[in-house]
This record gives structure tokens, sequence and C-alpha cells, in this order.
């Protein structure tokens, strides 16, 4: 029980002599000669006397100080230097002000980045891709506190525009999550992207569906063949996704030494594939001679290397932004879709060739389901993918010439030359 009362600190008050009264264990109520009535707490830490200010009275009440001095006593116990502490705090604040008035978005995402992403993502170049391509361009410049929710809705709105829905929710996604951080840091109070939800960019939840028809293929290779200045690696990487359904950094990734031309044959080691089991793909004539014309622009041991060095960067694959960015720049009136688009348009013409599901499906390597037969059935189907692929290719090498009516299904026993 403590000793002091309200009656007490009211008459002290009233008559205006500074005084310090105990409650009991460390409790103090204080008055200075100004008429500044205050609780402090007095503990001792690490051998030495302390003394922290719990706030004035009677803004704080005697119950409340009570309890408050009975909270931090609780974490002096604990080993916590509560004095110490709230400096620290008071410190921090300062520095968040002074960041505050100085720090743009893109040092805020530098110092994010660098902290929670790289080195701590498998794949960080999904992060800082999408960073670099939509979300800097629009906000980058900006103060962090000057950010408001109608920067972060022109920073979406080209995208919902275009009907890239998928890369609007994951920009989205990222803005807030940078945004969180600066709230972490004490630097903004209130998050600008919070007010925006999956609704907000008009699409709905779900599996993409979005298949590239012949007719769009043919639009597809002539916007490539026809628009000044295309980059030629990218084309080539873009046909080689269509044409062997392999994923986009499977594609990426992938060194000269995994492929032997002369077989035509291409070997992905376990550790680079999303199965993780290694798959030897079959090489039409068509991809072969894609890839005859890459070797051409060959300058490090990577079939797509890094066209530009960038301060810090080593020279390795293509970024996996690129063919983001290749599709975003290509001219055409072809509704929008994306590189992953590419892989689903492959193994729906793959089932409109007549190939059987379960090789379609082994085509754009998915594992089996589990079951006697995903157990038991070890056989790679490789001469049976090398004709589907093949069908695809002969598919793609028409619609590249504008013909996309003259290929004939792989069931009917023909193929076109």
């Amino acid at each position: 029980m403590g000793k002091l009362t309200d009656v007490e600190l009211r008459n002290w008050i009233k008559a205006g002599a500074p005084i310090a009264k105990t409650d009991g264990d460390g409790l103090t109520f204080t008055l200075s000669a100004k008429g500044t009535a205050a609780w402090t707490l007095r503990y001792r830490f690490a051998g030495k006397a302390k003394e922290l200010t719990l706030g004035r009275y009677p803004d704080l009440t005697l119950t409340k100080a009570r309890e408050l001095a009975a909270e931090k006593r609780v974490e002096v116990a604990k080993g916590i230097d509560v004095a110490e502490a709230k400096q620290n705090q008071k410190r921090a604040a300062a520095r968040a002000a002074v960041l505050a008035k100085t720090e743009t978005v893109q040092a805020l995402y530098d110092d994010w980045y660098g902290r929670q992403i790289e080195g701590q993502r498998k794949e960080p170049k999904q992060v800082s891709g999408v960073f670099a391509l939509h979300i800097l361009p629009k906000l980058g410049r900006l103060q962090v506190t000057e950010v408001r929710p109608a920067d972060v809705d022109a920073m979406l709105r080209p995208l919902t525009d275009r009907g890239i829905v998928q890369t609007a929710r994951k920009a989205l996604q990222l803005t807030k999550a940078l945004f969180d951080y600066a709230m972490k840091r004490h630097i903004i109070a209130a998050n600008p992207a919070a007010p925006y939800g999956w609704k907000d960019l008009g699409g709905k939840v779900g599996p993409r569906s979005r298949v590239l028809s012949r007719a769009e293929l043919v639009k597809f290779f002539k916007a490539m063949q026809t628009q000044p200045n295309f980059p030629p690696h990218s084309a080539a990487a873009l046909k080689l996704l269509l044409a062997t359904g392999v994923r986009k950094m499977e594609l990426l990734k992938a060194t000269w030494d995994e492929f032997d031309l002369a077989a035509g044959e291409w070997h992905i080691p376990a550790e680079r594939t999303k199965t993780e089991e290694a798959i030897r793909i079959p090489l039409s004539p068509w991809v072969l001679a894609v890839l005859k014309e890459q070797a051409a622009r060959r300058f490090n041991a990577y079939v797509f290397p890094m066209q530009r060095t960038m301060p810090g960067k080593t020279t390795g694959h293509m970024s996996e932004t690129t063919l983001n960015h290749a599709l975003y720049m290509l001219k055409s009136d072809l509704d929008p879709f994306t590189v992953h688009d590419l892989r689903r348009t492959a193994r729906t013409h793959l089932a409109a060739l007549g190939v059987a599901p379960y090789i379609a499906e082994m085509c754009l390597n998915h594992k089996p389901a589990k079951g006697i037969e995903a157990v038991y059935n070890v056989h790679d189907y490789f001469e049976e993918r090398r004709a589907a692929l093949g069908a695809l290719a002969d598919l793609l090498a028409q619609c590249e010439k504008g013909k996309a009516d003259k290929v004939i299904p792989i069931k009917s026993g023909k193929r076109s030359a």
C-alpha cells in the first residue's frame, strides 16, 4: 500500500513549496520551484542510482503512477535499464525525424533491400525487378513522408489499365512492405498503400488463363521482327520459352555446357529445376537454329548473358526482369500477356496438336501425381517428348512465317515440313 494520498498531493501543490515525497518502492512525487508536479521512479541498476520520469501529475494519477512504476520495476528486474531505454527511444525518434526530412523512397528502398531482401530471399531479383520497372520510376524521387495514396494509385493505374493485374498485385504487395518498413523505423505513422486491396486492381482472385492463339502468335512474331531495335537476345529467349515450355529462370540461367547441339539435347541439372530432378529436353531443328543464332552473340558461359554490367554487380546471366521489360516495350495490338503466359500457351497448343496429356505435362517438367505410377514409372518418354515438342516447333515456325493454318496435328501421324 502506498504512503501518499490525493489530498496530500493537492495540498502540496496549493502550498507551492518545492518538495520530494516517496510513495514507497522508489516511486517519488516531486514539485519544482516553478510548480511542476511529476512522478519519478528511483531505482538501482548495475550498482548505480538511476531515475526515470514517469509523467506529470495530475495527467498521470496516483493510481496510474503506482501501476506504471510496478511495470517498470518488473522490467528492471529482468535486466532492463528503463531510463536508458527511454533515452534510446527519444534518440531513435530524433533520428527518424531527421530522416523523414531528407530520405527519399529510393533511399528507403536501398536500405530495406539491403537489410531484408538481399541475402534473405532465394530470388531477390524478383523483388528488385518489380521496383526497377514499376515502383521506383514513379515514387523513387518522392520524400517518404510526402507519399500519399494518390501517388500509389498513379503507380498502379498504368499496370491495371494494361490488364497486367498480377504484376499490379505484386507491385502493391511490395509497396506495402516497403512502407511498413518505414513505419517500423518511425519515419511515417501510416502506410500510404494500405487503403488499396485486390478489388481496387480490377482483378479476380484465381489462376491466370491468358493463352496466345495461333493468330496472336503470328502477330507476336511479326511485332518482334518489325519493331526497330527489339533486342535479339530477348526475341531468342521468348521463342525458346514458347518452344520448350521451360520455366523462365531455367532458361535464363542455362550455360552452354548444358547443351549438346549435335545430339539435339539440353540437360538441365537437378539443382536448377523446380522439381529438383534433372531433365533431358529434346531440341527441335527450329530450336537449334535459334540457339545457333544466339551462340553467335556469345560472350560468356551463359546462353543469355547479362547485356549491361552494373556497378557492384558481377556479369552473369540475363536479369529475370529483362524479358518482362521487353514485353512491356513491345508495340503491338495484342491484349497484354506475361512471360509466364508463354508457358501456358505452349501447354495449350501441345494439347491442340493432339499430344497426350501425360506427355504434354512431362514436356513442361511437371511432376506426376503421387501414387503407384509416380513411384514405379521412371521412364522419361524422351522420344515421345521429342515428337511433341517437334510438332509445337513446327507450329511456331509457321506462325513466324505468318502461316498459322498449315500445321497438321500430331495425332494424324503426319508432320509439316
